[in-house]
């Protein structure tokens, strides 16, 4: 089994996000039994319907039959940890969402998903992520661990399992599976990238060869919708941090010498 340290250097030259994230989830489930991993980007928190309704994500581990049940019936809407995990800024246990299931604390919708993932999940933890201004939520789940013994090693491993969850948040570029699920095409993309240049109206015309000057407005009008922005500076400043410029992503080239404390090493 490697070593933590190991991890992150594994998961800083894997060259891929799906490669980084294949480590990060074999590491989870050989050392902690998290079977299930949800790893998810947000790509606005600004207000409910937009957290559930603008983020990527790749989930792993759990069995087809919740995900069927999960897109069935539409549980994205009311998944009260998706919801925690971009508001808050701490680990929630899957033990306080059952605690609050069984002490008839949660609205119905809220309680129809987290005791349909009962049936599914015995215990584990939403870490809340936050690298360059982009919030993301990393889910682990043991389908079938005691739930104390599990609360009380994520008590003691905290920081081990915080770190390595972060590291992978800050070094993963997710320009392409944004690029995938919101339907960008090369061309929004190509006038996105010319106005972040900073050229004129004329000129992104001419180097697409359009005539038009409302062909630039449509490109970035559905550029601004796939990025939940409001105006063209703000969709250039999150297109940067999503790596989407090619340049300004988030990409992490060396380990951060804080992770050393924070797992614990000499």
């Amino acid at each position: 089994m490697p070593a933590p340290l190991d991890v992150i250097n594994d998961i800083t030259e894997a060259p891929t996000l799906d490669a980084k994230y294949q480590i990060f989830t074999g590491f989870m489930e050989a050392e902690y039994g998290y079977v299930g991993v949800n790893y998810g980007l947000f790509l606005d928190t600004r207000s409910l319907h937009a957290i559930h309704n603008n983020h990527v994500s790749k989930r792993s581990g759990l069995p087809d039959e919740w995900r069927e049940l999960y897109q069935r019936n539409n549980y994205a809407l009311d998944d009260y940890g998706m919801r925690m995990g971009a508001l808050t800024r701490q680990p929630i246990l899957q033990s306080r969402f059952y605690h609050l299931l069984d002490e008839d604390e949660l609205p119905g919708n809220f309680a129809n998903v987290v005791g349909g993932v009962r049936n599914f999940v015995s215990s584990g933890v939403v870490l809340p992520l936050e690298a360059n201004g982009i919030r993301g939520i990393v889910g682990l789940f043991n389908p079938s661990g005691d739930i104390v013994k599990h609360d009380a090693r994520f008590s003691r491993d905290r920081p081990i399992i915080q770190a390595l969850a972060n590291h992978l948040h800050l070094c993963s570029d997710w320009s392409n599976d944004v690029i995938a699920q919101m339907g960008l095409s090369e061309t929004n993309l190509r006038v996105l990238r010319l106005k972040a240049q900073g050229l004129r109206v004329k000129e992104i015309l001419y180097e697409i060869q359009r005539e038009n000057p409302k062909t630039i407005d449509n490109h970035m009008q559905r550029v601004r919708k796939a990025l939940a922005t409001r105006n063209d500076m703000e969709t250039v400043q999150r297109a940067a941090k999503l790596g989407l410029l090619k340049e300004d992503g988030l990409h992490a080239q060396e380990v951060n010498p804080q992770l050393y404390d924070a797992l614990r090493l000499p």
